[in-house]
């Protein structure tokens, strides 16, 4: 079983690094970095599954200002998550994969925990994650959320209702089921 476990994450790690497309670059030379953000609904009550996904915003690094719920239409994966979380590093690469994969039907946004913009900008080199990366220092979007454990992950439909919410690793495989079941 171990050694299931290392091909597993051996596979995922090889899948990111043959990939010919550049990263979309900020003005200042990074990832698709959103320097800042807030919680723009003011409930109290975490989200459930069949809930509206709660509304946020964020700024991205050249200072357009973008809102969840801009997004209606769209399949959404908000994924909350940390640079120092192991398993939130083990599934970035299935999400970029994802990114890629569904230019027009998909987007992914990954919103970190409580960590400052330069910490997210050069994990998100490392790791070469071309979807929008976003700074909440203040962690209000994931207090709303309930994102207690990471990662935690929340899928969302065109109609801005969240469909199911995962919390570990999502795997590739799993990943494309619920994608299926968004549709």
């Amino acid at each position: 079983m171990p050694r299931l476990v290392i091909l597993v994450l051996l596979a995922l790690g090889l899948s990111s690094c043959g990939r010919a497309t550049p990263t979309p670059t900020t003005s200042q030379g990074g990832p698709n970095l959103a320097t800042s953000s807030q919680m723009l609904d003011s409930g109290t009550q975490r989200p459930t599954e069949g809930s509206v996904a709660p509304d946020f915003s964020y700024t991205m690094a050249d200072g357009t200002r973008h809102k969840l719920s801009d997004l209606r239409g769209t399949l959404v994966i908000v994924n909350f998550w940390a640079t120092w979380c192991g398993p939130c590093r083990t599934e970035m690469p299935t999400f970029e994969q994802a990114s890629q994969n569904n230019r027009d039907d998909l987007v992914i946004l990954a919103v970190n925990r409580n960590e400052a913009p330069n910490v997210i900008r050069a994990f998100g080199q490392e790791l070469g994650l071309t979807f929008p990366l976003i700074t909440n220092m203040a962690g209000d979007i994931g207090d709303r959320y309930g994102a207690t454990s990471l990662p935690m992950t929340f899928f969302i439909n065109r109609e801005g209702m969240i469909q199911r919410r995962h919390v570990g690793i999502v795997s590739a495989v799993q990943l494309e089921e619920y994608l299926a079941e968004l549709e």
